[in-house]
């Protein structure tokens, strides 16, 4: 009888045991603290101030192909020059400002086009947002294994972002926003993939765009520099010709 006792006392210590090594169930804060590590160090996040893409672009819908430079510099300026076979684009976003060069000059875009932009330039910056708080982060659904972890992130002026992370390496594979484009609802996503360490930080470099779920492009970046030395002008406001 004794002996029975103690194999059940000793079989209760086990289960407490376990019980007490398990891990406390995942929380949105909490896969925002794994995502930022798995992005860079504090160090290393806190002191890239901007970045210089510069690869090959691939225009799906267009069936063209060309180079593609972006010039990113935190915490909302924009510069993204393609030079495709058939046709170039220069554009720029300054601070919630944004313009077009296709070729006949820069003229100032708004509504959906300007909505874009702006959605260009926080998707570079996801990772340091979220370092730095500016997100209301969600979970959406459940986290199990070899599954995307899926997050809602919520701005300050309301603006949602659709994020799915890498359930064992926290980095982050997709994101998605909604626009409204003449009238009908368009889903915008951007895939990211083959991550490399710049300086500390873990940056895509390649980039795959979509458009409710159809591939338009893919950018394969042949280099990416953080802090890059760039003239002022490229990030200043055009002068616009008088009409």
């Amino acid at each position: 009888m004794l002996k029975k006792l103690e194999f059940i006392l000793l079989f209760l210590f086990v289960l407490l045991a376990l019980a007490g090594c398990q891990a406390p169930p995942e929380t949105a804060a909490s896969v925002v603290q794994k995502v930022v590590a798995a992005h860079g160090a504090e160090k290393s996040l806190a002191e890239a101030k901007g970045f210089l893409f510069h690869g090959h672009i691939q225009a799906l819908m267009k069936n063209d192909h060309g180079k593609l430079w972006i010039l990113y510099r935190r915490p909302a300026q924009l510069r993204v020059i393609v030079q495709l076979e058939k046709s170039k684009e220069d554009r720029l976003y300054l601070n919630g400002q944004g313009w077009r060069d296709s070729g006949a000059g820069f003229v100032e875009v708004a509504d959906s086009p300007l909505a874009v932009m702006k959605f260009q330039a926080e998707h570079l910056d996801l990772p340091f947002r979220l370092f730095e708080g500016k997100y209301q982060a969600e979970l959406l659904g459940e986290i199990l294994p070899d599954k995307p972890v899926k997050l809602l992130l919520t701005d300050v002026d309301g603006i949602k972002t659709y994020r799915s992370v890498d359930p064992v390496k926290w980095v982050v594979l997709l994101v998605e926003r909604e626009f409204t484009v003449n009238g009908q609802q368009a889903r915008l996503g951007v895939v990211y993939e083959d991550y490399r360490t710049v300086k500390g930080v873990q940056l895509p470099f390649r980039i795959l765009n979509f458009v409710n779920g159809q591939p338009v492009g893919r950018t394969d970046f042949q280099s990416v520099q953080t802090n890059p030395s760039l003239p002022e002008a490229v990030f200043s406001a055009p002068e616009l010709k008088a009409e």
